[in-house]
């Protein structure tokens, strides 16, 4: 990717991204300079800094969103479904959510907006140790399955256990967060938990805790990983910073796509706490491996980063409506998404082969 110098960021919103043979590139357009003072930004993430959110730190540090007149306060989250929450509740400017759960949200009456999708490839599903016993959702009947109430996966088990023929009832289920939870999966206190494997496989796997993953998408629940949100208001009123909020999100993830030792670098530099255990490191390695997995999708090859197909968008909205939210307002779909901030970074050919390539040590968990 390109370097920029200082003095052609004079303007953040002079400027837009767009491909080029070498990466991302610059073009003019007509914008507020940036000798004014820094916008502050209250910006939420799903869970903990991981490799997953690791676009966040990199905007930060490469000043992606400082350049368009941004000062980003970015905080932990504790699952998807309280950070839509807080920021339908006015605590936070924008965030980061798992898309289903957005779309839920929203037909609860949470004034909530996907404004740019993330990741792609849902990896929502049910985690068992390699030496389990369990070997087919059906063998979860009788066991004990840990999850986070507020995780974004869990709204959606039930879905998943009609499609696959598992009798809920038979389930114990025990509430814990996260830390807890991924431990005492490696003790066998529980049998399995629920989460998404871009959180949990990196740090049981680097432990040496090898994981036998089922995803809920080989049961019929197609669905969008996780999208970038902001209120309806914000969107309407505030477009430009809407547009530069996700301007510096995507330009991070494709910079960290393409240079992932730099961007791992950067996150372990920015959230130095991550890089305290011998293992930090590539705990951050695979979790920003099985994001890229997620994030190179067919809609973003043809459409550039950040772009959501309607379609997909009104599937999930069946879902939704069909399984968790019987009896309540389904919106319509263009209430849940736009795409009037996506599409303005996009990868070449070269590109997007050189990183899908890079990425087969990850993809291997899905196959």
């Amino acid at each position: 990717m390109n370097r920029v110098t200082r003095r052609e960021f004079l303007g953040w919103s002079r400027w837009a991204v767009v491909a080029g043979a070498a990466g991302p590139q610059l073009v003019g357009r007509p914008g507020r300079a940036t000798a004014q003072p820094l916008t502050k930004v209250k910006f939420t993430l799903p869970w903990v800094p991981e490799g997953s959110n690791l676009y966040a730190w990199v905007a930060k540090n490469k000043g992606f969103w400082k350049k368009r007149g941004l000062d980003v306060d970015v905080a932990r989250g504790y699952g998807s479904v309280a950070a839509t929450q807080a920021l339908g509740g006015g605590q936070f400017d924008f965030g980061h959510a798992v898309t289903p759960v957005i779309i839920l949200q929203i037909a609860k009456g949470l004034p909530i907006v996907s404004i740019a999708q993330l990741t792609y490839k849902n990896t929502m599903g049910v985690g068992v140790l390699a030496d389990s016993p369990i070997k087919t959702p059906k063998d979860l009947e009788g066991k004990t399955v840990g999850w986070t109430p507020t995780s974004g996966e869990v709204p959606f088990f039930p879905v998943f256990a009609r499609q696959a023929g598992i009798d809920e009832v038979k389930i114990k289920f025990v509430n814990m967060n996260i830390e807890v939870r991924y431990r005492a999966l490696m003790d066998k206190q529980i049998d399995a938990m629920t989460d998404f494997a871009v959180s949990a496989i990196p740090p049981l796997a680097t432990q040496g805790f090898p994981l036998r993953w089922t995803l809920y998408s080989n049961y019929g629940i197609q669905m969008y990983e996780s999208s970038l949100m902001a209120p309806p208001k914000t969107v309407k009123e505030k477009p430009e910073l809407c547009q530069a909020v996700v301007d510096g999100a995507i330009e991070a993830t494709a910079f960290a796509l393409q240079n992932p030792e730099e961007g791992l670098d950067i996150f372990l530099k920015e959230v130095r706490e991550a890089g305290l255990t011998s293992k930090g490191r590539d705990n951050a390695k695979m979790g920003l491996g099985i994001f890229t997995f997620s994030a190179l999708a067919e809609e973003v090859r043809q459409h550039g980063f950040g772009h959501a197909e309607p379609k997909r968008y009104a599937e999930m909205n069946d879902l939704v409506a069909t399984y968790l939210n019987k009896g309540g307002t389904k919106p319509a779909v263009d209430d849940l998404f736009t795409n009037k901030f996506a599409g303005k970074i996009t990868f070449t050919d070269a590109q997007w082969t050189e990183v899908k390539k890079r990425n087969e040590e990850f993809a291997k968990f899905f196959v």
